[in-house]
């Protein structure tokens, strides 16, 4: 496994246990602050699908600057987006076991 295999299991496993922290506090009512994170992740994610679609065809047609900057920052492909949700559902599945102490 190369660094960057690790480290998009360990970012997928990371966001994993901050949405399991979310979605809990909003499953066992216990305040409304579970409610207000959950629609800050989900939104903000949401928001982004945009941003990431439209970005790169406004620089690739009207600007340099965008252009150059696109080339610079971090794009995600599909395999990285797979060992995210592998790295989430490895978490989520060993997290639920430990504490709850079986599948259900």
């Amino acid at each position: 496994m190369t660094r960057h295999t690790l480290k998009s299991v360990f970012m997928g496993s990371a966001m994993c246990l901050m949405l399991l922290g979310m979605l809990h506090r909003q499953l066992t009512s216990v305040d409304a602050v579970g409610f207000i994170a959950l629609g800050f992740f989900v939104g903000v994610h949401v928001l982004a699908a945009p941003l990431a679609l439209a970005l790169p065809l406004w620089a690739a047609t009207r600007s340099p600057a965008g252009h150059r900057f696109l080339k610079r920052i971090h794009r995600p492909n599909l395999h990285h987006v797979g060992l995210i949700i592998i790295g989430a559902i490895l978490n989520a599945f060993s997290v639920h076991m430990w504490i709850h102490g079986g599948l259900i």
